[in-house]
């Protein structure tokens, strides 16, 4: 079914004082943790030292708390220096502090309709930016209050995914099930979530199940995103709104997810679920100048990676969310605890 690009108003503005913290912010003091086993490998094989200039008395991981909490998204508020994930079973959400080993539930699941949660992005202005996943909406936070700014809904039958924040402060998600990106922005106060990107006719191919997944703003005009059943990378102007396929050779990023702009580098956060992607990574790509083509300069594992989802760069090193989201759609037993791995980058 074609998915029109009418400008359609749906949006659905919720104006809310600020909620009583189910939890307090303050965290614990941290908990000595030894140093997970990591492998950073360059495409020729060769080991990826650490950056030097990295800060070594930070935990190596972070724990989600509770029997349930399967992690999905996750974002950092450079202002407050905390980080944030959410549930993908009940849509609590998490807050961190890097220097904190346990992270706490910064508002319970069910509050606002919030059941689930996919992408997450934060803002220079405060905002808190949580995509709904199959309840096909989007919720946005004051991060200092706590306050829900708006409550937006998408196209029926969708799922909004992933969230990406362009520098003039314009949000941009994938909706990997109606195959289109949404617009979301904001004027005098009033918010809106609108089809901005019908990818029928493009390049991006259309498949059964999830199409577009992780989508991240690489400067003023183009938008990356990767496409995670056919591992496809694409190029999208935001000016012009042409969509072009990245050349990446016989390079294929299957099982891509979340996506990660950092250091003119392009991280690419894999599961590892399919037999095209048996193991769980995370592709560490060089983009041409024009971002038309890339390649992959190194691949970063790690034994504690669980089908990780996505990742945020903190303090010189890359968080990535170990969802187990496999375990929690197949009604399985988790490992537990459920964590948040820390690397260290390259220089």
């Amino acid at each position: 079914m074609r998915v029109p690009t009418v400008r359609v108003a749906l949006t659905l503005i919720l104006m809310t004082p600020p909620m009583e913290a189910s939890a307090e912010t303050g965290l614990p003091d941290p908990v000595p943790l030894a140093p997970a086993e990591e492998h950073r490998q360059s495409a020729p094989g060769q080991v990826v030292p650490r950056q030097v200039g990295a800060r070594t008395d930070l935990p190596h991981r972070y724990i989600v708390p509770g029997p349930q909490g399967f992690p999905g998204g996750l974002a950092y508020d450079r202002i407050t220096d905390r980080f944030f994930t959410g549930s993908t079973q009940d849509g609590t959400l998490f807050v961190g502090k890097p220097e904190r080993v346990e992270t706490q539930v910064w508002m319970r699941g069910g509050v606002h309709g919030r059941t689930t949660t996919s992408g997450m992005m934060t803002g220079e202005d405060g905002r808190l930016y949580v995509g709904g996943g199959p309840t096909n909406r989007m919720w946005i936070y004051d991060i200092s209050s706590r306050q829900l700014l708006a409550t937006l809904s998408g196209v029926p039958g969708g799922f909004v995914n992933d969230i990406a924040l362009a520098p003039d402060g314009t949000a941009y998600a994938t909706d990997s099930i109606r195959h289109l990106i949404y617009r979301i922005a904001e004027q005098a106060g009033r918010w809106s979530m609108e089809p901005w990107l019908d990818l029928d006719g493009t390049p991006v191919e259309r498949v059964d199940g999830h199409n577009l997944n992780g989508i991240v703003a690489i400067d003023d005009e183009n938008l990356i995103s990767v496409h995670s059943q056919s591992g496809k990378l694409y190029r999208i102007n935001r000016l012009s709104k042409e969509v072009r396929q990245v050349e990446m050779g016989d390079t294929l990023l299957f099982g891509g997810d979340g996506l990660v702009w950092h250091g003119d580098r392009l991280y690419v956060v894999r599961g590892g679920l399919s037999p095209q992607n048996p193991q769980p990574q995370v592709s560490v790509l060089r983009l041409a100048e024009d971002r038309l083509s890339a390649e992959v300069e190194s691949v970063i594992t790690n034994p504690d990676f669980l089908h990780p989802s996505n990742a945020r760069v903190v303090h010189d090193r890359l968080l990535v969310v170990n969802s187990q989201y496999n375990t929690g759609q197949n009604g399985g037993q988790p490992q537990l605890p459920f964590t948040i791995s820390a690397i260290p980058l390259a220089d």
